[in-house]
């Protein structure tokens, strides 16, 4: 039996293999060669999907348990002659439905916004002379060039380069450019740091070279990406609720149907009318202005985000949004001010060394060469201390390359170099010389080519003196994730320097870069923390750089994974390591959507926040996506939020206004939950203990009009504090408890409230139901100021639109029962002391409601359902 190798990873294989296997050569392929391969290559084209069906996403709308129970409750409606109520409830889904198709029918142009950039040409070998092509014609074993500012049709293999860096920050997030020269890499070797490769989608920093492409289309780190943007978008942690509160219903619903029809025929009432009856009885269970509550609360909720300038793309987002426990955000731009800063000239000491600035500002300055990040940096921080190169003028340069990683500029001027007291006896350094070379470059290029350095109290020094303290002062900043450059500089005769030139130079000092931390970040995390979400750091920067930031913010440096690390892990593992790792490095996409998934199956609400095309597949996966004005097209069209500001404060005011969204929308469906299955097991004791319907059709109606009435001013209501200051989540226990101990109470006071119509005032039929009618509306609108806070009602102020509407039904039930226009809904005129009994049980009801409610929330699974401690979240 023979085995199938798996061939070696692309990216530890040497360019002549790889040439080889791809049929092709350093002068590119035959154009017979690439127009063969021209089909296949465009059959595996990332292809826009985003035209989806509109009649289907608009059905799709209507597919959840939650819709489907009311739809059923519609046709139930209609079968039992209840038109009205039928239409009412179809109305609401139906506008619900059609809310939800609107903001998810603008997602569909993800991939339109995803292809929209590379509609561009691309520099090919045909036949051994240069052409150009467009994109979607480069194939496989083709040879390109590229050069400054070309954007990368495809991935590629370097096979020669010249000075040539890549900016991989939309792909990667890295801050810094990455060299690419030819030659294979380490297996282990992170995707960010694998330097034979190039990656489609991302784009050449500097230099130029060439390449042989390996991988098209969807086969490309960035097709992979689109792929993920292509399918169907996970439902969220509040989508996935309402499944399960759905289904919860359901069941309680079949159960009593059989239960009340069963009972019914025990008792030898009509087969018909026992039927219909018990049916009624499981409509009345439905929460009918669910979606309209919902509806109400999630536009006024995506009104007060957008005060704390965040924009909602997707209304079920902001409910997740006051779910979330974890928080995972990039680094760069983020936590970090997103811009390469010098931190500091120092000397090999690692003292500060402010002289050090005016000498390496003429190299970065005065060359002739690309300027890249850091000689900006160099050239702003000058600015700034109000240095200029009084009338320096460069005379000579040996450029950068990338076998020296030097740059060195000869430099005339009038005043001194680099003015020291000691500047005499300074071998050759300054002098009577016709100029000064100044060389900058990565530490150890520049130590190999020093024979001085300058010490304490600017001495200088034979360089083997200084050279251990030099290296650890180096270590000590590279362990703290600082890119260091050494400045040296020599007296030249000749200022047509050369290579031969850079050597017997004097080491005059360090300069240090860094993404700084923004001031605010590390207080930030920990008022996310205080607030019970747990702030997750993904990056793709190295390991020593994303330690140091970590122990900047206040997360913990040692609870680290690398993207290495993580392709170790199987998935069974890895949500709880995911819990427990505060910082995740050298992160590919792919990494990023892993760790977000694993979040998910950990039973967290996840969100994320990213801003580049290599954050698109996490924020699609995360259950609240998260991106920032100006971001890449396709992060931004694949996030739920849009922040107009990168500030991570921000976003906490924002998510504390969508947690008392969530909290209002909670209230409506334990409140109404809870008074149906108590109105249900009223309902079905009356019917078999009395000779007489307790209330008839009409007058069920108008009581569910009137007390639905107030509950539609839920979305405006104040939310206590400690329900802000913890993540609230679908608790179905909860909500179940909370259905059985208020609706099991509700009912205790409707059969005592019989017992005294029946047995103290002996009230016949329209008398009973006129007073039963009043005890319906005055309990249910009292007790809603009781439900709606977890403390005493007294200490809880509602909202005043609330309060109106509350009082204008209590009139309105007065109005019915006190007057002849309750004649209409055939009620009778009660006696005043009747009537004064009724708002008697009311009061004591919301009483006992009160007494009952601090016992509930006393329970500690009932206190903050779904909340996580500061910091562990494992």
């Amino acid at each position: 039996m023979t085995t199938t190798r798996e061939p070696a990873p692309l990216h530890t294989r040497t360019a002549d293999d790889v040439l080889r296997c791809l049929g092709s050569s350093t002068t590119g392929l035959s154009s017979e060669a690439a127009a063969a391969a021209l089909p296949a290559t465009r059959a595996r084209a990332v292809t826009n999907r985003s035209s989806h069906n509109g009649w289907a996403l608009l059905a799709h709308q209507f597919t959840s348990p939650i819709m489907l129970v009311l739809i059923a409750a519609t046709v139930l409606s209609g079968v039992l002659g209840d038109w009205l109520d039928a239409t009412i409830i179809l109305v609401i889904v139906l506008l619900s439905g059609v809310l939800d198709f609107a903001q998810e029918r603008g997602a569909a142009n993800s991939m339109s916004a995803l292809l929209a950039g590379t509609k561009l040409q691309a520099t090919t070998f045909r036949d051994g002379k240069p052409l150009e092509v467009d994109f979607d014609a480069v194939v496989p074993g083709d040879v390109i060039r590229v050069s400054g500012g070309d954007l990368l049709p495809a991935d590629a293999m370097v096979l020669s380069s010249h000075d040539l860096e890549l900016d991989q920050a939309e792909l990667t997030g890295e801050t810094y450019p990455v060299t690419k020269t030819p030659g294979p890499v380490p297996e282990n070797t992170a995707m960010a740091e694998r330097s034979n490769l190039l990656y489609s989608g991302t784009h050449v920093a500097s230099g130029h070279g060439t390449a042989v492409v390996v991988a098209t289309g969807r086969d490309t780190q960035f097709g992979q990406v689109s792929a993920s943007l292509t399918a169907k978008r996970k439902p969220t942690g509040f989508e996935r609720g309402m499944t399960r509160f759905g289904l919860l219903l359901t069941r309680i619903m079949v159960v009593l149907v059989v239960v009340i029809f069963v009972v019914n025929l025990v008792l030898r009432r009509p087969l018909v009318d026992s039927a219909l009856f018990s049916l009624s009885l499981a409509v009345g269970l439905t929460p009918q202005l669910l979606p309209a509550i919902v509806g109400l609360s999630l536009a006024r909720g995506a009104r007060t985000i957008a005060a704390h300038h965040v924009i909602v793309k997707r209304l079920n987002a902001i409910e997740d949004f006051g779910a979330m426990t974890v928080l995972c955000t990039d680094k760069t731009g983020t936590m970090t001010e997103g811009l390469i800063r010098l931190s500091a000239p120092i000397n090999v000491l690692g003292e500060p060394e402010p002289r050090l600035l005016a000498t390496a500002a003429l190299n970065a300055t005065l060359q002739r060469g690309l300027i890249n990040p850091m000689d900006r940096a160099i050239a702003q921080a000058a600015s700034a201390a109000g240095l200029d190169t009084n009338g320096a003028r460069a005379v000579g340069e040996v450029p950068y390359d990338f076998q020296r990683k030097l740059l060195s500029v000869a430099v005339a001027s009038a005043e001194p170099i680099w003015p020291l007291p000691h500047a005499t006896a300074m071998p050759d350094a300054v002098g009577s010389a016709s100029a000064v070379m100044v060389t900058k470059g990565a530490f150890d290029a520049v130590v190999l080519r020093c024979a001085h350095a300058v010490g304490e109290d600017g001495a200088v020094v034979d360089l083997d003196t200084m050279l251990p303290e030099a290296n650890r002062t180096v270590e000590h900043l590279g362990a703290q994730g600082v890119r260091v450059l050494a400045v040296a500089v020599k007296e030249v005769q000749d200022p047509d320097i050369a290579v031969e030139d850079e050597a017997g130079m004097t080491l005059i000092g360090l300069l240090t870069f860094a993404d700084p931390i923004k001031e605010d970040a590390a207080g930030t995390i920990e008022a996310f923390n205080d607030a019970g979400v747990a702030v997750k750091m993904i990056t793709g920067d190295a390991h020593p750089v994303a330690r140091h930031a970590a122990g900047a913010l206040g997360l913990d440096p040692e609870a680290i994974l690398t993207g290495t690390e993580l392709d170790g892990i199987g998935e069974e593992e890895l949500p709880s390591r995911a819990a427990s790792t505060d910082v995740f490095c050298e992160t590919s996409p792919a990494h990023k959507h892993r760790i977000i998934e694993a979040l998910g199956r950990a039973g967290h609400t996840v969100g994320y926040m990213g801003d580049g095309i290599n954050d698109a597949p996490a924020l699609k996966a995360a259950d609240v996506g998260i991106s920032v004005q100006g971001a890449a097209d396709v992060a931004a069209e694949s996030a739920s939020l849009v922040m107009t500001e990168k500030d991570l404060g921000v976003l906490r005011q924002a998510m504390l206004a969508g947690r008392a969204t969530f909290a209002n929308t909670m209230k409506y469906i334990q409140m109404t939950t809870s008074a149906n299955v108590g109105n249900m097991i009223s309902m079905a004791v009356a019917s078999v203990v009395l000779p007489f319907l307790p209330l008839l059709a009409a007058q069920i109606l108008v009581i569910n009009l009137l007390t639905d009435l107030p509950a539609t001013a839920i979305a405006t209501d104040r939310v206590d504090a400690k329900q802000l200051a913890h993540p609230q989540r679908w608790d179905l226990r909860l909500i179940r408890n909370y259905m059985l101990v208020f609706g099991v109470l509700s009912s205790c006071f409707d059969l005592f409230t019989f017992w005294i119509l029946r047995a103290g005032f002996h009230s016949g039929e329209q008398e009973f139901q006129a007073a039963w009618f009043l005890g319906s509306v005055l309990t249910e609108v009292l007790v809603l100021f009781s439900l709606r806070t977890r403390g005493p009602l007294w200490r809880s102020k509602p909202s005043r639109i609330l309060v109106l509407l509350g009082a204008l039904v209590a009139a309105l039930a007065f109005l019915l029962t006190l007057t002849p226009v309750g004649a209409l809904l055939r009620l009778s005129i009660p006696p005043l002391n009747l009537v004064g009994l009724i708002v008697a049980v009311a009061v004591a009801y919301v009483a006992a409601n009160e007494a009952i409610k601090a016992l509930f929330w006393r329970v500690p699974s009932h206190r903050h359902p779904g909340a996580r401690g500061k910091t562990s979240i494992g």
